[in-house]
């Protein structure tokens, strides 16, 4: 067959191609279908983005007009106020053109032109509004300000312009987005009549005049689409899919814009009533702009929503162009690998077995057969032919070896024989102990040369081991505790090696711990012995204070009760005091009462004023809705005009009537309530004077009882003091007891030193210069302050078992040269700090002097 492929490479080469191509291709036109998406996804996310930065442009550029107008009527310099506005709306709209420029719309040229054109009109005119600003303030109109007034609506018109075109695109191209577009037409259509409300009645409010039937019907004309525009928003909440937020958002947007609107009407009510403006334009401008926040807050919601929806898209779009583009990319390689593989397992290693095969029919057995890459059927196959290679260049070496073995066996017994006989006389010395034998190789190869090798450095390991294992135990036995084992064995010989140093460490830790701990017992004997004798001296200082605390004692008794019988006498006294002010605070109490019931009073009365001023109020604004129906009716309506202007005429009066009453008696309620402030006062005062007197009676029983206390303590004293004079007697007697049996101790100590030193232990430097010396030193320390003047006697059994303790728990497990070094220490460190001189107790006893106790 012609087009058959020749060769098993081109065979495998056309197979791959047959699997892979149409894997490719149709995964290569997913991938496509998947940038598409992006794009489209991304087309949608620049329009929704175009179309929120064009709404908040709108609802800021209209915010600003009205600002910028109660700016001229209220402030005394609006040009710095309107020169940031103008910065601000040129800023915003820039930005909205920005965003409008990135979309694909086809006529955005035209719209952002609109924009624009619109834009430079309007900013001609700001010339009027800074030349109007200039004025003084009575002399300022906002007729003046009409022209850039209406130039921003201009604007605030090319921009809704645009925003529909982007709306429409963003809807054509996504029909789902369409309800959240309806979200955002409904909301601006409730700003934009809600913000022309605020317009038309801001002149009335301004000038206080009563509203005509036109204005009213304009007012109820735009509230009425406001309303239709909310109900829409309503229904398009209540459909399924909505968000949460979204729905909550515009429940808080209607519930201001009620609340915006019954403030209106309060404020068109009260029309005509006096001579100033009905409210201040700047407090107008918050109120008007106080649901605005609201309700863009819900639009932009809507639109956020629009933006994540759009967004999740694209994201589902990227997720399924990455796994198209991984699962094509992940074909690309496994084709590229499936192709390397079998260039790699079958065609390379089948080329290379044949290049071989050829050589071998030629007789050249010398170049090896290639190994194959992996355990299969071709690897066997070379395996197999370099097993056969191998056999017949092993099969050339053999018949060449027995030619020399057959030259070389007779010299080889020879040699054999001589080196046997070496051998056996080495074996022979090694069993009478000598170890310093050696056998001569000389020329031997083979199992033999390492025979006799092996025997010599046996004989050479021993030798050493024995020799050094020697001189060590010879140098325990003459009292040298430093003499180690140091080279390095192997087996048994490391055991010894081991057990030999061990006990020269234990031997040399024992001794050294003996020294040390000898020299410090005899040091502490020593210390012992003159605490002793301190500790009887002071016990008889001790005694002749106590005779003298005892007189003291008595004296303090008497004056302690004493004052025991004047603390009583005061109590009496403070008692008949407290009587007389709870007498003076029941009678204050009860004018007081008296007061709150003429206060009480007075309040009902002020809240039925209330009523009927509300009610004045509310007949006041029945007879405006009336008004405002009967202009809606027209002609029919006019008679019905007149009895509502009547009524409220007289609902006014009313009012007026229920304001002056109300002024006599909220001044009348004024003078009560100082009354009763002022008894309310001087009942306080009585009460605070009663609660003095029953606290000072109080802390004079409480003198009374300590000063009882304090007498039986001294008795109690007094006994306390005889004890410690017989427990004074009894340490003097366990003191010299202790000097005896220290003298003794120190004997001992003696004796052991004697024995221990002939041991050289390598710890002499430190036993000499590391324990004792700081004990001497504090020895002669102690004794020297001990001279200068004499010291109340520590606690010293209890210094020294917390010092004892804390050393022990310092020493590791094991150390116990270094945890009895360290118990000693602690012992005799007790002695280095003398307590302060002791003042002998005097008949006025000092506190010194009973700090003894």
């Amino acid at each position: 067959m012609k087009f058959f492929p020749s060769s098993i490479q081109n065979y495998l080469v056309a197979t791959m191609a047959c699997l892979c191509v149409p894997g490719i291709g149709a995964l290569a036109y997913m991938a496509e279908q998947s940038i598409m998406e992006v794009r489209t996804n991304m087309r949608l996310a620049e329009l929704v983005e175009a179309d929120k930065a064009l709404l908040l442009t709108g609802n800021m550029i209209r915010t600003a007009r009205g600002q910028a107008q109660t700016s001229i009527q209220v402030a005394d310099d609006p040009a710095p106020m309107l020169k940031q506005i103008e910065q601000a709306n040129r800023a915003q709209i820039a930005e909205a053109v920005a965003q409008l420029q990135e979309t694909d719309l086809p006529n955005r040229k035209e719209l952002i032109a609109g924009i624009q054109q619109e834009q430079k009109l309007t900013d001609a005119r700001m010339a009027d509004l800074y030349a109007e600003a200039g004025k003084p303030k009575a002399q300022r109109s906002l007729a003046a300000t009409m022209p850039w007034y209406n130039g921003i609506g201009a604007i605030e018109g090319a921009i809704v312009k645009a925003s529909d075109e982007t709306s429409t695109a963003a809807r054509l191209a996504d029909p789902v987005l369409a309800d959240l577009q309806g979200f955002k037409s409904a909301g601006w259509d409730v700003r934009s009549n809600y913000g022309t409300q605020c317009s038309v009645l801001r002149p009335a409010f301004s000038s206080n005049k009563a509203m005509d039937a036109a204005q009213l019907r304009r007012i109820g004309e735009l509230r009425g689409v406001s309303n239709a525009s909310r109900d829409t928003l309503k229904q398009l909440a209540s459909r399924p899919g909505v968000g949460s937020e979204l729905v909550r958002k515009i429940g808080v947007m209607s519930a201001e814009v009620d609340a915006s609107n019954r403030k209106m009407d309060e404020l068109i009510g009260k029309l005509g009533q006096g001579s100033g403006p009905v409210i201040a334009a700047e407090e107008w401008t918050k109120q008007c702009n106080a649901p605005f926040e609201a309700i863009i807050s819900a639009v932009t919601q809507s639109l956020d929503d629009m933006i994540t929806r759009t967004n999740q898209k694209l994201n589902q779009a990227w997720v399924k162009f990455g796994i198209v583009g991984s699962l094509l990319a992940a074909l690309l390689v496994i084709c590229v690998l499936s192709w390397r593989g079998v260039q790699r397992r079958v065609a390379r290693p089948l080329i290379s077995l044949k290049s071989a095969l050829d050589g071998m029919q030629q007789g050249d057995f010398a170049q090896a057969i290639p190994p194959a890459p992996s355990p299969d059927e071709i690897g066997a196959l070379s395996r197999a032919l370099e097993t056969y290679r191998e056999n017949a260049l092993a099969l050339e070496q053999n018949r060449r070896d027995r030619d020399l073995a057959m030259l070389a066996d007779a010299e080889q017994a020879a040699h054999v024989q001589k080196l046997l006989g070496e051998v056996a006389t080495i074996v022979a010395d090694a069993r009478d102990g000598n170890f310093s034998g050696q056998a001569q190789v000389g020329g031997m190869e083979g199992p033999l040369k390492e025979l006799v090798e092996g025997i010599n450095e046996i004989n050479i390991v021993v030798d050493s081991a024995t020799t050094e294992f020697a001189q060590a135990l010879s140098a325990i036995a003459g009292g040298d505790l430093t003499n180690r084992v140091e080279t390095a064995y192997r087996g048994r010989f490391a055991d010894l090696k081991g057990a030999i140093n061990e006990t020269v460490d234990r031997l040399s830790a024992t001794v050294a711990t003996i020294q040390t701990t000898s020299a410090d017992v005899g040091l502490a004997a020593r210390e012992i012995n003159m605490g002793a004798d301190d500790l009887s001296k002071r016990t008889e200082e001790q005694a002749s204070s106590l005779e003298q605390t005892a007189a003291t004692t008595e004296e303090l008794a008497a004056s302690v009760k004493a004052s025991a019988q004047a603390s009583k006498d005061a109590a009496r006294i403070a008692d008949e005091a407290m009587q007389a002010a709870q007498s003076g605070g029941a009678i204050a109490g009860q004018a007081v009462d008296a007061m709150a019931r003429i206060e009480s009073a007075s309040q009902k009365i002020s809240d039925i004023i209330r009523v009927i001023d509300d009610i004045a109020f509310q007949t006041n604004l029945l007879a405006l809705n009336a008004a405002v129906e009967a202009a809606r009716a027209g002609e029919a309506g006019k008679g019905f005009a007149v009895v509502a202007s009547e009524v409220r005429t007289l609902a006014q009066r009313s009012g007026e009537a229920a304001k002056d009453i109300s002024g006599l008696i909220s001044s009348s309620n004024t003078e009560v309530g100082e009354g009763v402030k002022l008894v309310r006062q001087a009942g306080d005062q009585l009460a605070r004077i009663l609660a003095a007197s029953q606290k000072v009676a109080a802390t004079i029983a409480d003198i009374s009882a300590a000063s009882g206390e304090q007498a039986n303590g001294i008795d109690e004293m007094s006994q306390a003091v005889a004890h410690l004079d017989e427990m004074t007697q009894q340490n003097a007697a366990l003191a010299e007891e202790s000097a005896a049996s220290a003298n003794a101790l120190t004997g001992r100590i003696g004796q052991l030193n004697e024995l221990v030193a002939a041991f050289r232990t390598g710890r002499e430097a430190v036993g000499q210069s590391g324990y004792p010396q700081p004990v001497m030193a504090a020895s002669s320390a102690a004794r020297t302050l001990k001279t200068v003047a004499p010291a109340r006697a520590p606690a010293r059994p209890v210094a020294v078992a917390a010092a004892s303790a804390a050393a022990s728990a310092r020493a590791p497990a094991g150390a116990e040269p270094e945890r009895l070094r360290q118990l000693a220490e602690a012992a005799f460190a007790q002695s280095k700090a003398t307590p302060a001189p002791r003042k002998v107790a005097n008949g006025r006893a000092q506190d010194a002097g009973w700090e003894e106790f």
